[in-house]
């Protein structure tokens, strides 16, 4: 018998006449990319993640694309991060233009070694460690990276920490939760995931306003007021459809 590697049939069963509903709304508003259910969505995992805010996008990947940009990350920077992941982890560090860096893991977690971290930026040459601008942990099997001291040594090194959680919603880490320990969290709502929609679909999280603002802009293009790009953003949006469903199995 062919057993499938994912069957979502009996979880939509569930959830039909719901999904429809949803779905109904959506078609009969017309309103279809971004608008009153993503906001609503995105007030909903804010509020989960024990984040101040978060932004709906197009996907995981261009969660953590997003992310990077907003953080001026490009050519001229190196980022740390894991080998054990998804390749959009390291492809949206080289789509950038940065140099990814790999950090081993921890053998018992199978997530970022802070051990490891430590001592990567420690043999690094001056002009390297001058050119590393960020660093991203993943988040796998239902568990954090070991985030305090990965933490405490980003801030003393000044690097941004882009948390890749795409596969650990709800997380949780010393009473803080996946998303909302570094300055950005990604997380991904393909349909296999945790918490997945019916199609690409993802959300940034972030406490910080400024960089909340900026994930919104770039999210359309760097267009702040409508028309007028004082940045080069992407077209990153939520679908509206999207988000309807991705709340429907929230709750």
């Amino acid at each position: 018998m062919k057993v499938p590697l994912l069957d979502l049939k009996g979880q939509y069963s569930v959830i039909k006449d719901e999904i429809l509903k949803a779905a109904h709304e959506v078609f009969e508003s017309q309103y279809f990319i971004l608008g009153p259910r993503v906001e609503s969505l995105e007030k909903e995992i804010a509020d989960y993640c024990f984040s101040k805010y978060a932004v709906g996008v197009s996907s995981g990947t261009d969660a953590l694309l997003i992310s990077l940009m907003v953080s001026d990350i490009d050519s001229q920077n190196t980022v740390i991060t894991v080998p054990h992941t998804f390749f959009a982890t390291v492809g949206s560090i080289s789509r950038v233009g940065a140099r990814p860096i790999f950090v081993d893991i921890d053998p018992e977690t199978y997530n970022m070694s802070p051990e490891g971290l430590e001592r990567t930026i420690d043999a690094m040459p001056r002009a390297e460690l001058a050119r590393l601008k960020g660093v991203v942990p993943v988040h796998l099997y239902g568990q954090c990276a070991d985030m305090d001291p990965i933490l405490k040594i980003c801030k003393d090194y000044n690097l941004v920490v882009i948390e890749d959680a795409a596969q650990a919603i709800g997380a949780e880490y010393n009473g803080k939760r996946a998303g909302s320990m570094g300055d950005f969290g990604c997380f991904s709502f393909f349909p296999s995931k945790n918490l997945g929609a019916f199609g690409d679909g993802g959300i940034v999280t972030t406490g910080s306003e400024k960089l909340y603002e900026k994930l919104r802009m770039l999210r359309g293009h760097g267009s702040h007021p409508k028309y007028y790009h004082s940045l080069i953003g992407g077209n990153f949006r939520l679908d509206a459809f999207q988000a309807a469903v991705v709340s429907v199995k929230f709750f």
